[in-house]
């Protein structure tokens, strides 16, 4: 992707991003909720607290909407499998959904494993780098529509980078996860 086009990637509004963006935004206020509930840690209640933020930011002023077809819905393919995936554990889903249907519990950890390696570890990257090169060029322009995003294009760019990180922090924990599963089926 060339550097120039740059502005269009960044300010053209393209309607069915602002529609996932409502979606992921409404996601994430539920997540937010489930995480305090759930006592799932503050690492995932401040994810989904800037996930959120940022899907607002997108969404109004608006920006980067190009960029929030991948990052709030191609990405979360892997999260759709995992919620469903979340049901066979016997401490916070359905108690013996797991024993009851073993080879679906172990299809659907193989389909949420590939589809995060996919996601999140191979086009991730990517488009993080081409969303955070659009993004210093962005802040480098004197265009009206660019002064008035910074704070938020500058917020995107900490997010992003942040987000980044969580990726191979969960990566790690998937392979750890897969290790001990396996160990249990020897």
């Amino acid at each position: 992707m060339s550097e120039d086009g740059y502005d269009k990637r960044m300010f053209t509004y393209h309607p069915a991003s602002q529609q996932v963006l409502l979606l992921f935004f409404a996601y994430q206020v539920k997540n937010t909720y489930d995480s305090y509930v759930w006592n799932d840690g503050i690492i995932f209640i401040l994810h989904h607290i800037l996930s959120g933020v940022t899907a607002w930011g997108a969404m109004y002023p608006g920006c980067a909407h190009f960029y929030a077809l991948f990052f709030m819905g191609i990405s979360e393919v892997s999260t759709a499998v995992l919620c469903l995936l979340a049901n066979f554990d016997d401490e916070f889903g359905v108690i013996g959904l797991g024993d009851a249907f073993p080879m679906t519990k172990v299809a659907l950890g193989g389909v949420f494993a590939v589809a995060f390696v996919i996601c999140r570890t191979v086009l991730w990257p990517i488009c993080t780098y081409h969303f955070l090169r659009d993004s210093k060029n962005a802040l480098k322009s004197t265009s009206p529509m660019a002064q008035s995003r910074k704070k938020w294009i500058r917020l995107f760019m900490f997010c992003s980078v942040g987000l980044s990180i969580l990726q191979v922090i969960w990566l790690g924990q998937i392979v750890w996860t897969i290790k001990e599963e396996v160990e249990k089926m020897m």
